[in-house]
């Protein structure tokens, strides 16, 4: 296996470690026995006769910064794999998600995108999204200067807004299904249990540190609440980045509070708009129950941003620029965009961007 300089040392898929010499995968796709996963450079001849080539563009998104932001693999050419390959690819490449850009497949769109998670195809994700328009641009699919491309997506239709810079694109924003604000959990000690706060020491400023017995922040904001806008999350709000960091999930306990709310078991994202050293509106985390951090979330920061405007915790006046850090703990700072356009306490929009970075391309061989 020979695999592009270009990658700055890492291979486009996870399992590749630096400095490996030429090796080969083995791919299992539904239907088929082991067949040979080869990746070489973009250009480079095929290691089998019979193979079909396929390229793919390697981004990290959400960061103008390589070895930041969220990783994602784009494959450009995708003509003639069925959906069990793509899905034993994207299990392969072990990133959170890859993308499959295909000719648009319905009126007003201009590319079908298929993004797939390492165990199933996903109607949408937010850095995908962003990134798949970077990697068509990359490519030269997206002609500089284009405003506006609509991709569309399992959840229907997806604008996505462009802004140039010196020929290259520089930032993506696409406009996510307005949200709806579903259950809502009171219990804030339950909650606290549930995310491992109960008795924790975490600090509200710089010369004041408490012992957290509830992350209820004040009365008229709900300890958490389902939104969703394209995807479904538990948005809670805490009292402090130190709170944020703080948060470890207990699996058990959450199910526990969500089934007595009647919610159905889904991702907490965690956000506090305390202030720190960098300019971001708001600090986050999606909790997992264990594994790799996702270093950001553009599906969950939508959602977040349309809670923190409509319950005030972000300025009416500041909705359309709140930006999110997330990933620090996992050591891939990013930074999330969100306009949430608000009349009142009722949201009638939401867009969420960001920049992507080209960290290597090359091509798959199956």
């Amino acid at each position: 296996m020979k695999v592009s300089r270009r990658e700055f040392g890492f291979a486009g898929f996870g399992a590749l470690m630096i400095g490996r010499s030429a090796e080969s995968l083995a791919l299992k796709a539904a239907g088929r026995s082991a067949e040979s996963l080869a990746l070489r450079a973009q250009g480079g001849s095929a290691s089998l006769s019979g193979e079909r080539s396929y390229r793919y563009v390697h981004l990290d998104v959400f960061t103008d910064r390589r070895l930041a932001g969220n990783q994602l693999l784009v494959f450009v050419d995708p003509a003639g794999l069925e959906t069990p390959t793509m899905q034993a690819m994207t299990k392969e490449s072990n990133y959170s998600e890859n993308t499959f850009v295909f000719p648009p497949e319905q009126s007003g769109t201009d590319y079908r995108v298929r993004i797939f998670t390492r165990t199933a195809e996903t109607p949408f994700a937010g850095h995908p999204t962003i990134g798949s328009a970077f990697a068509l641009a990359h490519v030269g699919r997206i002609k500089p200067g284009t405003s506006r491309v609509v991709f569309g997506l399992g959840v229907g239709p997806t604008p996505i807004d462009l802004e140039w810079a010196n020929g290259k694109l520089a930032f993506a924003w696409m406009t996510q299904l307005n949200p709806t604000f579903g259950k809502s959990i009171t219990d804030a000690n339950a909650l606290a249990a549930a995310i491992g706060l109960t008795g924790a020491t975490v600090r509200l400023n710089p010369d004041r540190a408490t012992t957290v017995h509830s992350v209820r922040l004040q009365p008229d904001v709900p300890a958490g609440q389902e939104v969703n806008c394209g995807s479904n999350f538990f948005i809670m709000p805490l009292p402090s980045r130190q709170a944020v960091d703080a948060a470890v999930l207990d699996r058990a306990r959450a199910d526990a509070v969500f089934a007595a709310a009647g919610i159905q078991r889904r991702g907490i994202y965690v956000f506090t708009t305390e202030r720190g050293q960098d300019d971001a509106t708001a600090y986050s985390r999606l909790l997992s129950a264990g594994g790799i951090e996702d270093p950001a979330t553009g599906s969950a920061a939508g959602p977040a941003g349309c809670f923190a405007a409509k319950y005030g915790l972000v300025p009416a006046d500041r909705a359309g620029s709140i930006v999110f850090l997330q990933g620090v703990l996992a050591g891939r700072p990013s930074r999330l965009h969100v306009k949430v356009g608000i009349s009142g306490s009722d949201v009638t929009s939401v867009k969420v961007g960001g920049a992507s970075v080209v960290v290597g391309e090359g091509s798959v061989s199956i």
